[in-house]
């Protein structure tokens, strides 16, 4: 019994000790107005612990940033892996962000956010002082040079033009001619041999959402198994489909991408209600409802089905009118 009390006493402190190292640099603090700054963000865990999806935002709201800071540029997510001076290893996460403030005053760059499964760590805030750039008042004003005219003949321009690039000129010929050759007979050889045509996404795609159907995963309790499959393939179709890019890119930022493309207005409510079932399962450890997992799958299969460009290739092609 003194035992089972000591390991309740314990508990909350071990789970305290699971803590994350995040940080916010940039080397310059004094800046003036416009110019862009670059803040290092890195973020150091134990290299003993696995975890199953990490990602930085700049605010709650994505990367959207208060107090006239603008977001220039951002990198990718950089994982390296580091030996600390006491021998242990340890997994680093960095990202550079450039930004830029268009007004004069001290202003502090908020604290970033690090999602490490549903766990959330703070950085460090930093200040700045943005001021405009300093003018010399006593610096006089220099006198223009005088405009000197030099006149040219154009029989002088092609000569010289001539005499400086004429093996360049001679080179350039030479592997048009080249590349001419080899393009016909390249050509001529494809039309006497019979590929064999590629297998469209689509159908891909489909054959992948049947075997995940018949894996019974959410029936068996892998909810995250179950739409961590069914994200991947709908990241793909609206990447091919929509030209959106998904890469290490926040259900968010891909619904508010959707709404700039073509995608049939009837399917939004059901996509924005899957990538919110999704979220929850996948980085608070959700259970969802079985209503739910049906209709996850359904909800790709009919977009896809009714989206599908192979088959409007296929009725657009000659071979097909006849």
């Amino acid at each position: 019994m003194k035992k089972f009390l000591i390991i309740l006493i314990l508990i909350p402190f071990s789970f305290k000790s699971q803590s994350f190292d995040f940080q916010s640099i940039s080397k310059k603090k004094k800046l003036t107005v416009g110019e862009a700054v670059e803040i290092d963000l890195k973020l150091t865990i134990p290299a003993d612990k696995i975890y199953d999806t990490v990602y930085f935002k700049l605010s709650e709201n994505g990367d959207s940033l208060l107090d006239n800071w603008e977001l220039w540029n951002k990198s990718i997510l950089q994982k390296s892996s580091i030996e600390n001076e006491t021998g242990n290893f340890l997994i680093t996460y960095s990202q550079k962000i450039s930004v830029a403030n268009f007004d004069t005053g001290q202003f502090v760059f908020p604290s970033a956010l690090a999602f490490v499964d549903s766990t959330i760590a703070y950085s460090n805030s930093i200040e700045f002082s943005v001021s405009l750039d300093e003018i010399d008042e006593k610096s006089s004003i220099k006198q223009e040079k005088p405009i000197k005219e030099i006149t040219i003949s154009w029989y002088e321009y092609v000569l010289y033009f001539l005499s400086k690039y004429a093996w360049w000129m001679l080179g350039i010929v030479i592997s048009i001619l080249l590349l001419f050759i080899i393009i016909k007979r390249f050509n001529k050889k494809t039309k006497e041999t019979i590929s064999t045509p590629p297998i469209p996404i689509e159908i891909t795609l489909l054959e992948t959402l049947s075997k995940i159907e018949k894996q019974k995963y959410w029936e068996n309790g892998y909810y995250k198994k179950y739409y961590s499959e069914l994200s991947n393939i709908l990241w793909k179709f609206l990447e091919y489909r929509y030209q959106i890019k998904t890469f290490e890119k926040t259900s968010s930022e891909i619904l508010e991408a959707l709404k700039w493309s073509s995608l049939p207005k009837n399917f939004t409510p059901s996509i924005e209600r899957f990538f919110e079932i999704s979220d929850g399962v996948k980085f608070a450890k959700q259970s969802s409802l079985e209503k739910d997992n049906i209709s996850a799958i359904k909800t790709i299969r009919d977009l896809i089905e009714l989206e599908r460009q192979d088959l409007i290739t296929e009725i657009k092609s000659p071979e097909h009118n006849e």
